[in-house]
């Protein structure tokens, strides 16, 4: 019995002193997470903490978060409690009704509980006329759909019960003013895509892989309305059209998220095989987008460039991208960095170097739309 007992504490101390083996012999962390780094860096060694005490807090958080097995072991709670109680660990991440997955702010966005603020609505219409008026560059506002407003009877019962309900509110606000303006332009995403089949998949919170490709075209074919003649942007060709429940590209980003051993089942959807539209009579126009994470879907897909001539994309108008700073020392700036913006005169004289300007948002998003373009001092 003795023997079994000292063999049993011997395993426990071996299990428990793994971790630290494997960090002092610098193996390759097995199992990374994905989603935001949580990782901490090694605290420095200095008098002062050392004599508050901090230095140890410091490095006891240190050896909790950075451990080799740290992906392993919240990989298992994650699988644990997602299995057994339905919970989640992402941030904003949760359950909706038949397992499909939501973010909250999509949910909000959905019924009209998010954070709009009505009192500098009709500012924010007034400063996108004003930059229409001093550039003469035609602007398009481009409102993309949402999840939870796509699958909305998924929604869980405790959010719909809420007397505050107004469904798509801030949406429905954009929708109507802009649609009214002289000077801005509606590119009603969500109204032509909603009635479309497989718009989102089940454990993903963008719009699949074949709507971001529809999205794009329908954008193409608003701009050519109001664009030079001689400029045309080039839509995608759909080549061919095939059904899978192995998803691709983004179709399961949340999922990816919670970071789980076991893969959750996606359900069927479609997807597209595409090239680009050749035209060699015209140019192709310089379009500046500005939008939330739906604009990554064709970013990444090229558009910028075979698209468009040298176009950018201003990620929530905090960092520009575009193949003419890809590579260069312009990667990761603002859009006042990349272009030495200094005054609302310099702003003006950046935003005519394009043919079209394009705001771009999910619902989720449109309570801090267009994301402060165009909000410049002298």
């Amino acid at each position: 019995m003795n023997d079994v007992k000292n063999i049993s504490i011997w395993i426990i101390v071996m299990v428990m002193s793994l971790p630290i083996c494997l960090d002092i012999a610098r193996l390759k962390k097995p199992h990374p997470l994905k989603g935001e780094n949580t990782e901490l860096p090694f605290p420095q060694l200095k008098l002062e903490s050392l004599i508050l005490g901090s230095y140890t807090d410091s490095l006891n958080d240190y050896l909790k978060t950075n451990f080799t097995l740290r992906g392993m072991a919240i990989r298992t709670r994650n699988q644990i409690d997602y299995t057994i109680f339905n919970q989640t660990h992402a941030r904003s991440v949760l359950v909706g009704k038949n397992g499909y997955l939501f973010e909250e702010n999509y949910i909000k966005a959905a019924l009209g509980t998010d954070n709009f603020d009505e009192s500098k609505f009709e500012e924010k219409i007034s400063l996108l006329e004003e930059l229409y008026d001093s550039t003469g560059v035609p602007i398009f506002v481009a409102l993309a759909p949402g999840k939870a407003s796509y699958f909305i009877d998924f929604i869980p019962d405790k959010y719909t019960a809420n007397d505050s309900v107004k469904a798509d509110r801030t949406y429905l606000k954009w929708k109507q003013r802009v649609d009214e303006s002289e000077k801005l332009h509606l590119v009603d995403l969500k109204f032509q895509l909603d009635p479309l089949e497989d718009l989102f998949p089940k454990n993903g919170i963008h719009w699949s892989e074949w709507a971001q490709v529809e999205a794009f075209n329908i954008l193409n074919d608003a701009l050519d309305l109001y664009l030079p003649n001689n400029k045309h942007p080039l839509n995608f060709v759909v080549d061919s059209v095939y059904r899978s429940d192995q998803m691709e590209g983004t179709d399961e980003d949340i999922e990816s998220g919670l970071n789980l051993w076991q893969d959750i089942p996606d359900l069927e959807t479609t997807y597209y095989k595409v090239s680009w539209e050749v035209n060699d009579s015209t140019s192709k126009p310089r379009v500046l987008l500005i939008g939330d994470s739906y604009a990554w879907g064709v970013v990444n897909r090229g558009v910028l460039k075979h698209s468009y001539d040298d176009g950018e994309f201003w990620y929530y108008n905090q960092v520009v991208h575009g193949p003419k700073h890809l590579g260069t020392a312009d990667f990761g700036k603002t859009p006042f960095e990349v272009h030495e913006i200094k005054s609302k005169s310099d702003f003006h004289k950046t935003l005519k170097q394009f043919n079209a300007i394009v705001l771009l948002s999910t619902d989720a998003n449109l309570h801090k739309f267009p994301f402060g373009f165009g909000n410049i001092d002298e």
